[in-house]
């Protein structure tokens, strides 16, 4: 056939058969040259086979790209949080060098590149993904609430005094309870207006 619709085939496998299933989706594909128009909610599974990704919300076409394009600059916040930036401070802008944005997060200052122009003073969101919060000695200080092990490495939750819940990678076990100071890489981070 010229079009082939799938509308999230895969939701109920489990984790290994999932993989397997993508690979054939991809190759059944390849195989017949024609256009898939594939539904799903699972980042994963989009950007493992889409040429093109379209992210839509309530009906309204968001962006549409390349899986790299989407995944390394989206457009709209509600892109990125669908593209893995679990996390997400709000603050208001403090300085804008060229393209770098700096925001006051409670008493503390964070830096990412603005997604567009950005004026002082301004209310914003600064969204990273959990790979890119790191363990350190400055950074927002939030209170660990739990830790899962995921083979190489830990992946924790944490709260800060506002109560924003914050997802973050780390190498060791920490206790619940423990006070961490979670620094953003400004190189991964992006800074949103607060309205989507």
């Amino acid at each position: 056939p010229p079009l082939v619709l799938m509308d999230e085939p895969l939701s109920n496998l489990d984790a290994k058969l999932r993989l397997e299933m993508r690979a054939e989706i991809r190759r059944i594909h390849n195989q017949l040259g024609g256009t898939t128009i594939y539904v799903t909610h699972d980042q994963d599974e989009a950007l493992s086979l889409a040429d093109r990704i379209v992210v839509l919300r309530d009906g309204e076409v968001r962006q549409v790209g390349r899986p790299e394009e989407l995944y390394a600059t989206p457009a709209h916040l509600d892109v990125a949080e669908f593209m893995g930036f679990r996390n997400r401070l709000s603050g208001r802008v403090t300085r804008v060098e060229g393209e770098q944005a700096t925001i006051t997060v409670g008493d503390t200052l964070v830096t990412g590149r603005a997604s567009g122009p950005l004026q002082a003073d301004a209310n914003v969101a600064i969204v990273a993904r959990p790979d890119d919060l790191t363990v350190g000695a400055s950074g927002v200080k939030a209170t660990v609430e739990s830790m899962e092990y995921r083979g190489r490495e830990f992946v924790g939750l944490a709260r800060s005094a506002d109560g924003t819940e914050l997802v973050f990678h780390n190498a060791q076990r920490l206790a619940p309870g423990t006070t961490v100071s979670l620094a953003v890489d400004p190189a991964r981070a992006i800074v949103f207006p607060s309205s989507p």
